[in-house]
């Protein structure tokens, strides 16, 4: 299949689907089981966004929650592609955790729902730790990863623990070098 008949077949889809009723969420499921693409993929086309339409977003949307006010660091087309590609051979760029979380900020989803097996089999311990530790703001209960997560100790086993069940938000930011 040529590359337009295919982006003609995802976008009839798309159309499809979401005449349907259904999420961007469940398009991307569809694209990644349908097209075997990777889920960062899934979701910048579940969007209908060319990698330079999602750059364009995803740099919108940074300046708009203060990440980057001046739009000094923007995420160009080749950025994205290579975050989108990784971990594979030709894509150098292995994606941040903060990376992550403005990507699946501006595509509507939790960050869990932007990595698969491969991803987690290449990431470093500390990118894991980190996301591991991110909680899925829309829905918790849908989330593979944070549905197998058992909560260590429970506000009524130990008076110090919080007493609310209040999600509470991580922001990821780099670990200082050295």
């Amino acid at each position: 299949m040529g590359k337009a008949s295919w982006r003609a077949e995802r976008n009839a889809l798309r159309v499809r689907m979401l005449d349907e009723g259904m999420t961007h969420a469940e398009i991307a499921d569809e694209f990644m089981r349908r097209y075997q693409v990777r889920p960062r993929t899934a979701f910048r086309n579940a969007h209908d966004w060319t990698l330079t339409q999602a750059a364009g977003h995803i740099n919108g949307h940074a300046a708009e929650l203060g990440i980057d006010p001046d739009g000094r660091c923007t995420v160009t087309e080749s950025y994205l592609c290579e975050l989108e590609h990784w971990p594979e051979a030709y894509s150098r760029r292995r994606p941040t955790p903060q990376i992550l979380a403005l990507l699946a900020s501006t595509y509507g989803t939790d960050v869990h729902m932007l990595l698969d097996a491969r991803d987690y089999a290449r990431m470093r311990p500390a990118d894991h730790l980190v996301i591991d530790a991110m909680t899925c703001v829309r829905e918790p209960a849908a989330c593979s990863r944070c549905r197998r997560r058992e909560p260590a100790v429970s506000a009524a086993s130990r008076p110090d623990a919080l007493a609310s069940t209040v999600a509470l938000a991580v922001t990821a930011h780099p670990l200082p070098a050295g």
